[in-house]
């Protein structure tokens, strides 16, 4: 098949945007009928701006008052930083329109206005290198704009002092506090060294620790003593115990002959009561007794077993017991030393700790007096401070002064009125002429041939109201020339050839009767088959009931020589009856034997998207009509793709009715 002719005699200029092929050429001459739009919206931008401008932006008058600062030529001093100080230029001209100061300006000038606004109507300057501040305010009437700048100088004046002083009037009120708080604290300090004394009971600490320490040294002298005379006591408990050692216990005392025993162990019992009544049971004396009548009864028993005439009595040795109480005497000495050892110790250790508690209370009442001292000496800093800062709150005078006052302005402020309308337009016009582009730019309707598939185009038309004749009929034969071509490549033995199209008024009726009018002219007979809506109230040669069985045969209608006209409506039939391909291959073939073209006009594929697909499955080429600047791209795409899906084909796209600028482009 020969690709489609060429109707332009060169390529316009063309670039690329991210991917988007822009042709400039066609681009202009989408845009030059429209040109006159951004021009119309700039001139109404404008003009709008204008009036609003006249309306809302209100003649403006500045007043101007000049304030200069006068060198003081007195220095700081070192000890007090706070006296004579001087603030930087730029800061003074911030504290100018500080808040406070604006409530006074609106209060004395009664108006009706906030801070924020009146702060947006004052502008603080700076002589050219100089002490000069310009104070300005702009307002709608003269007489309240020189008001204003002379009340906020006055204002400015008014408060510059406790502004200037602010520093020295925190340091002043900081020292005040300070020095009451510290006042308080030396009042708590001597309270709490008072208190201090009172709980622990002290008067002089050189005396009681003098007191303490003779006590140590008469006890420990003492102890001394009484450790000499424990080792004195010691020895001679250890010879008493060797002494006992190397003498016997027990000695015989008498022998005695048998019977007489009982009497004489009842005589020792008697003395033994005599001795209870003197003496206590753990004397010796009555110890000895017991044990002497303990060792006659035991042997006086032995005797009456044995039949013994006689026996011996045994009893403790009475220079063994002599010693013995000497050691029992030794050791209760011994006894009553350790203990006077211990108090003595226990006297000593208690004395040296109440020196190290004295040494301790004294290190905490040395605090007690540190701390005193330490109040003192701040209180009598603080109170150099207060007086320091009070000479500074006296002597720091300002030194701001208005050297002319404002004066009536005689003209208004420029107000940009005009520039705000140009500024306007061109916004308005660059904006408009953005969207313009940019709707033509990405316009989703088919225009030229490049927003179709080159494949299966087969031909462009210009709109035959805006080209020549002769143009227009080239372009169609050239048309005509491609579908014969796409006929005979087909090898599809069909006559029929469908027109179709996404909407209606795309142009199918003109390009029908045209290739009507050609086969026509070249002696060939013609079947015209046009589908209507059914409120068309058609009557005759319908071919509905024929194409779905109803009915067996059909009547065309005769228009002219080799032409006739049918019929196709849509009605609700369509709808409710399923037509397959089988049976309307048979119906078309027995429709199209007496004719050499059958020109069918179907409707728009989404009307009936099955019944649009039966019918194409048959023809020998199907014509897709894409109308320039109407056509939407996606929807004859999705028709496309879907007959690609069905593979059904050959398929051709005619785009017509192209405006001549196009065209040409």
């Amino acid at each position: 098949m020969n690709s489609v002719p060429e109707f332009s005699s060169a390529e316009g200029p063309q670039t690329e945007t991210s991917g988007l092929k822009i042709d400039l050429e066609l681009l202009w001459s989408q845009l030059k009928g429209k040109i006159w739009l951004p021009f119309l919206v700039a001139i109404l931008c404008g003009a709008t701006t204008l009036l609003l401008t006249k309306y809302f932006i209100k003649d403006s008058w500045k007043a101007n008052t000049i304030i200069i600062r006068h060198q003081k030529n007195m220095s700081s001093q070192a000890d007090i930083p706070y006296l004579y100080l001087q603030i930087d230029f730029n800061t003074i001209m911030q504290t100018i329109l500080v808040r406070d100061h604006l409530l006074r300006v609106i209060e004395r000038l009664e108006l009706s206005l906030t801070p924020e606004d009146l702060y947006n109507s004052i502008n603080i300057s700076r002589g050219n290198r100089s002490d000069i501040i310009n104070i300005a305010a702009v307002w709608h009437q003269p007489e309240m704009a020189v008001k204003m700048s002379d009340t906020v100088s006055a204002v400015f004046l008014e408060s510059y002092s406790s502004v200037q002083n602010s520093a020295a009037q925190k340091v002043n009120t900081y020292f005040l506090n300070e020095l009451s708080a510290s006042r308080q604290a030396l009042i708590a300090a001597q309270q709490a060294e008072s208190d201090f004394r009172q709980q622990h009971q002290l008067l002089s600490f050189d005396e009681q620790m003098a007191s303490n320490y003779q006590k140590i040294q008469t006890l420990e002298i003492k102890y001394i003593e009484s450790q000499v005379a424990t080792d004195e006591k010691r020895a001679k408990l250890k010879a008493t115990i060797s002494k006992l050692t190397t003498i016997p216990k027990e000695i015989p005392l008498e022998t005695m002959v048998a019977g007489t025993a009982v009497s004489r162990i009842n005589g020792l019992r008697e003395n033994l009561q005599l001795l209870k009544l003197k003496y206590t049971s753990q004397n010796p004396k009555v110890m000895a007794m017991e044990q002497k009548i303990s060792t006659l009864q035991s042997n006086s028993d032995n005797t009456s077993v044995t039949g013994q005439a006689s026996t011996k009595i045994y009893g403790q040795n009475p220079l063994y017991l002599e010693l013995e109480l000497e050691k029992i005497h030794y050791e209760f000495d011994l006894y009553v030393s350790d203990q006077s050892l211990a108090g003595y110790r226990l006297g000593i250790n208690n004395t040296k700790a109440s020196l190290q508690r004295l040494s301790a209370l004294r290190q905490d009442h040395q605090r007690h007096q540190d701390q005193i001292n330490e109040y003192r000496h701040l209180v009598s800093t603080l109170e150099g401070r207060v007086t320091d800062s009070k000479l500074a709150l006296e002597s720091n005078i300002s030194d701001f002064e208005i050297i002319e006052n404002a004066l009536p302005p005689k003209y208004p402020e420029r107000s940009y009125r005009k520039l705000i309308a140009v500024a306007a337009g061109i916004f308005g016009f660059t904006i408009s002429a953005l969207v313009l582009i940019a709707r033509v730019i990405f316009d989703p309707r088919v225009k030229t041939r490049d927003d179709l598939d080159g494949k299966r185009l087969i031909g462009v038309l210009p709109d035959k109201d805006t080209v020549e004749e002769c143009h227009y009929y080239s372009a169609f034969q050239g048309l005509f020339s491609n579908l014969e071509q796409l006929r005979s490549e087909s090898g599809n033995q069909s006559k029929l050839i469908t027109l179709s199209s996404t909407h209606q008024h795309e142009g199918k009726s003109t390009i029908a009767n045209a290739l009507t009018d050609i086969y026509l002219r070249q002696g060939k007979r013609v079947l015209y088959i046009e589908s209507v809506e059914e409120g068309d109230n058609v009557d005759e040669a319908v071919l509905n009931p024929f194409i779905y069985g109803k009915e067996s045969q059909w009547q065309p209608l005769n228009i002219a020589d080799n032409i006739d006209h049918a019929y196709f409506v849509y009605d609700q039939d369509i709808y409710l009856n399923y037509l397959d391909k089988a049976s309307f291959d048979v119906t078309i073939k027995a429709i199209s034997q007496d004719y050499d073209v059958v020109i069918w006009e179907l409707f728009p594929a989404q009307r009936h998207l099955q019944l649009y697909s039966v019918i194409n499955n048959s023809p020998a080429a199907i014509l897709l009509i894409a109308k320039s600047l109407f056509t939407r791209k996606d929807k004859l795409n999705r028709v496309s793709n879907y007959l690609s899906e069905k593979n059904i084909k050959p398929i051709g796209i005619i785009l017509t009715q192209v405006p001549k600028d196009i065209y040409h482009a």
